[in-house]
């Protein structure tokens, strides 16, 4: 995949916000609230976490000399233009929808339907004309987002003593 200079402005855009969260977590209270670890720890973690991660990429955009690259023509292009633009519209939609259903399905019910949509969307519109979805990576899709919705909540809920909402038993 090549880097453009879109996506060198980008990942400068993504760098400025993770710094601008960073700097905010640090505003956060010191206290544990109920669990072992402080309220800011998370968002320090993360927000660290996405910066070093997207200097990795830059440096190895620039190492390779494909970040500031010139945008390809429209006739190497394989997917239209608006692709991306749905991509982001959508996901934004799944997140709102997200939030909204986080309370009354629950942590586990709602998580893995929000992976299961979200890889789902890319999947379907990164494919490539006359590709077919196969059933089997379906089911595989919906027990990856259903195990890795369980595990989270066990690793913050058992782990961390951090109360998800539930419905049930494990949050079902």
């Amino acid at each position: 995949m090549v880097k453009t200079r879109s996506d060198a402005l980008f990942h400068l855009v993504l760098l400025a916000l993770a710094g601008w969260f960073l700097q905010q977590a640090w505003h956060l209270p010191a206290n544990a609230a109920g669990g072992s670890l402080s309220p800011a720890f998370f968002p320090k973690a993360i927000s660290s976490a996405i910066a070093i991660l997207l200097l990795i990429s830059m440096v190895r955009g620039l190492m390779a000399g494909t970040l500031l690259a010139r945008e390809p023509s429209d006739d190497a292009a394989t997917t239209p233009r608006w692709v991306p633009v749905v991509g982001w519209c959508a996901v934004a939609v799944l997140l709102v929808a997200y939030a909204a259903l986080l309370e009354p399905l629950g942590y586990v019910i709602s998580t893995a339907l929000f992976l299961f949509s979200c890889v789902a969307l890319v999947s379907v519109l990164s494919r490539q004309p006359g590709e077919n979805i196969a059933i089997g990576r379906v089911l595989m899709l919906a027990l990856f987002s259903a195990v890795v919705s369980v595990a989270i909540f066990l690793i913050f809920s058992v782990g961390f003593e951090i109360v998800l909402p539930t419905i049930g038993v494990m949050g079902v």
